[in-house]
Parts: structure tokens; C-alpha cells; sequence
């Protein structure tokens, strides 16, 4: 994996199944936490969160394509929405495929070359205080780079050099709500129900 997109791409249907919950540990934490939802409901930017899951779903069962953010795991971690931002800053309406043999879709507004998805909230990267903080305003915060600048502050292409520093390449100073790897360790990945369907992954859901 080269980076929270390498590449996005049509994919050839290879990849490992969803991870399981695989302790009795971790089931307990989950059924606490459905426990918790239902009684009161889930937070503000759980909402928004999950209504990015719905609408890229009904997205993609109305398209029959499939966009996701994939770990290095095998797991997906997180349904690519239309309005779901690229590491250039740009939504991914605003990308399209040059034709039908492009391997990745191009940004329209920029330079950037393949849409690579990028977190925009904070509790997708776990830091789930920080909307609690008074006048925090969600809307300008940005997934960060370990030399501190934004994603927003490199390149939109590969190896995504900083333009505030000698950075030459982004290494994010944050991990995955879902798996716990850093952004590197993901790859942007765009495929048919087909292609999902032959590499035993879910699909109308």
C-alpha cells in the first residue's frame, strides 16, 4: 500500500473478507455501544457519519458501483459517498473517469489525478472530543500530516510533498476509527457489484 490512495482504481475483486469481531472482549464493547444507541440514540457527528454510510449505499445500489476505503487488512472501512472528500479537497462529484478504460477518476477542479480518500471529521479518526470543545467549528478541520500541515498543505499527486515544508511525502499523524492504521495503510478502491459479489464481499446494504 502506497498511501490512503494509492491509486483508486477498478478493481480486479482481490482483497480479504471484512474482519470479524474476533474476541468475546470485543463483542461485549460492540453490544455496549449498540446498547448506548439505543437508548439515547447516537451522537451528533455519529449522525453525520452514518448518514454518509447511507447515502453512498443507496448510492451504490442504485449505480452498481461500489467505492470504498479499503485497509491494508482486508477490511472496508468506509463507503465513498458523492460528496465524500479527496485528499486534493475536492468531492468525489467532482471527479470523473476520462473514459471507460481509466483506471482512476480525475479531479475536474484541480490538478490531482486519482481520487484518494481522505477523513474530514475527527471522530472518523477516533479524536471524538474535540467537538465538545467550545467553538470548535468541525468545518475547518483537516485530517493532518506528521510534519503538522494538513492534507490540503501537500500536493494533491503522488508522493503528496508538502508545500509548507521539506516534507516529501504525507504520513498521517492519525488512525483509522475503523481498523486502527494510518491513512497510508488504506487504498481507495472502486468496483462492480460483480466484482464484490465474486470476492464474497456484501453488496446491496
Amino acid at each position: 500500500y502506497r498511501g490512503g490512495g494509492p491509486p483508486a482504481r477498478r478493481p480486479s475483486g482481490r482483497g480479504g473478507a471484512m474482519r470479524p469481531v474476533r474476541t468475546q472482549e470485543e463483542a461485549d464493547y460492540m453490544e455496549f455501544l449498540l446498547a448506548g444507541v439505543r437508548q439515547y440514540g447516537p451522537a451528533p457527528g455519529a449522525k453525520v457519519m452514518l448518514e454518509n454510510e447511507r447515502t453512498a449505499a443507496n448510492t451504490a445500489i442504485e449505480t452498481g458501483q461500489y467505492a470504498v476505503w479499503r485497509s491494508c487488512t482486508g477490511n472496508d472501512c468506509f463507503r465513498i459517498a458523492p460528496h465524500s472528500k479527496c485528499f486534493c479537497g475536492h468531492p468525489l462529484s467532482s471527479h470523473e473517469f476520462k473514459n471507460s478504460r481509466a483506471l482512476w477518476p480525475h479531479c475536474t477542479m484541480c490538478e490531482c489525478k486519482a481520487y484518494a480518500f481522505v477523513p474530514t471529521r475527527p471522530e472518523e479518526v477516533g479524536e471524538w472530543w474535540l467537538p465538545r470543545r467550545p467553538g470548535f467549528d468541525v468545518r475547518t478541520w483537516r485530517a493532518k500530516c506528521k510534519c503538522k500541515h494538513t492534507h490540503e498543505e501537500h500536493m494533491p499527486n503522488r508522493p503528496y510533498r508538502c508545500r509548507k515544508c521539506p516534507c516529501s511525502t504525507f504520513t498521517s499523524a492519525f488512525l483509522c476509527i475503523a481498523c486502527d492504521k494510518h491513512w497510508e495503510d488504506h487504498e481507495t478502491v472502486f468496483e462492480s457489484e460483480a466484482e464484490r459479489r465474486a470476492a464474497g464481499r456484501p453488496v446491496n446494504e
